[in-house]
């Protein structure tokens, strides 16, 4: 038998085992009497082992005496929240698919969602009916830092994305422990790594240059990085430089973020960035262009917009904070389906009324093989904060949008003036393999 053969063959055995054990389950959940439904389900949101035991009895005395002896040795504040969350759940989310729909557990494990979105399919814009996007909801649990993307497939809601945020998401990133001079080695191989730049405007004629590096590490034991940047004008003159060692902090491998700050008069410069492995000597270049002429005398009133892996109230590292909260930029805005990310940008030279601003904020979404053509999507917000210019910080969700290339375009009107400014930038959604 081929290999191909072979795996065909037992992911159809699987199948058809999964099949089948749902089949039987659904059999004997239906054989339950009608308070006995909702019990099975609960219980199979906190102790999948009991659930199973209890719908495996053969009589309601049995299972009864079960589901007694079950909450013997807990507290009867447990049993009593649990019932009433679990009637709740049943009687919200149950009705059509209750075997099927992952709200029902996380409404019995987790309780009330502290927010809770509803979606309605209104999302996509100049296209066929038939390509409307599906019923949604989102919700968030801030004392977990958890969030959960339920889309609702036939007639039941399913999780597809589960996020985290706040002081329970740790980011790796990369810590400057010493300024030193520039590493020199003999490179043994080349270390690889990513860059991606953002610019904004720190004050008139003064732009703010972020650069922005990831590098994927296997070990961190004993590991330790120099960095060197050097900022050349179009003269090719050096105008400022920084050298730094580096530690990954938050995590032993993964994906570890850097972030590093230049303060620079509105010109074109040109970036060398060097960044080596000490332990390992592997040595890793990138050199790039970087056009902040806009920001000349104030012309340019709103920065780039920034693809982030999270914006949230946690601290990773000072070299993150913005008056948002932490922003951890991404280097590559390539994500799997379905998976939850955020976008950042400034505003400035708003019109303010008794000391504050006023704007609308509208991000559309387009698939970039139909621009013109076809919006995807449609968020929109508005927002009343103090002072002239806005730190603007965003969450979306690409729920059932299919993989692809996007460009999402950041439309932000003053309200009090009518003016808009708009940014863009551009993500891909890859499959899940």
């Amino acid at each position: 038998m081929s290999s191909r053969l072979f795996k065909i063959t037992i992911l159809s055995l699987t199948m058809v085992f999964v099949y089948c054990a749902v089949n039987i389950f659904a059999a004997r959940y239906y054989r339950l009497l009608e308070k006995e439904r909702p019990i099975y389900l609960g219980l199979r949101a906190i102790d999948s082992l009991a659930a199973v035991e209890y719908i495996n009895l053969g009589s309601g005395t049995e299972r009864a005496r079960f589901y007694k002896n079950f909450w013997y040795y807990k507290k009867d504040e447990e049993r009593i929240e649990f019932e009433e969350r679990i009637e709740y759940a049943f009687r919200e989310f149950g009705k059509y698919a209750p075997l099927r729909d992952d709200r029902i557990p996380v409404y019995v494990k987790y309780g009330p969602a502290s927010k809770r979105e509803v979606i309605t399919p209104q999302k996509k814009i100049a296209v066929r009916t038939r390509e409307v996007v599906k019923p949604a909801e989102v919700w968030t649990y801030k004392a977990h830092g958890i969030i959960f993307d339920f889309l609702r497939i036939t007639r039941a809601y399913e999780i597809i994305a589960l996020s985290e945020f706040g002081e329970n998401l740790r980011i790796p990133y990369l810590k400057e422990v010493a300024q030193d001079s520039t590493i020199e080695i003999e490179p043994v191989s080349p270390l690889d790594f990513s860059v991606a730049t953002g610019r904004f405007r720190q004050k008139r004629n003064l732009t703010r240059l972020e650069i922005y590096i990831t590098v994927d590490i296997e070990d961190t034991t004993d590991l330790a990085f120099s960095r060197h940047i050097r900022v050349y004008n179009a003269q090719n003159s050096l105008i400022e430089e920084k050298k730094n060692i580096l530690i990954p902090q938050e995590g032993e491998k993964g994906t570890f973020f850097d972030e590093v700050n230049f303060w620079l008069k509105p010109e074109k410069y040109y970036l060398e960035i060097q960044l080596v492995d000490i332990k390992n000597k592997k040595l890793g270049e990138k050199k790039l262009w970087v056009d902040l002429i806009e920001y000349q005398d104030d012309a340019k009133e709103i920065g780039d917009l920034i693809p982030a892996k999270i914006i949230d109230e946690a601290f990773t590292h000072e070299k993150f904070n913005k008056p948002v909260g932490r922003v951890i930029p991404l280097t590559h805005a390539v994500l799997p389906v379905h998976t939850p990310f955020y976008f950042y940008t400034e505003v400035y030279n708003l019109e303010t009324k008794d000391g504050l601003h006023r704007l609308r904020t509208t991000y559309e979404v387009y698939n970039k093989a139909k621009m013109r053509k076809e919006v995807v999507d449609v968020m929109m917000k508005d927002w009343i904060e103090p002072g002239d210019v806005a730190y603007v910080g965003a969450r979306y969700h690409p729920m059932d949008l299919d993989p692809g290339y996007y460009i999402i375009v950041a439309i932000i009107k003053d309200l009090l003036s009518g003016k808009e400014r708009t940014a863009v930038t551009e993500f891909q959604l890859v499959a899940i393999e």
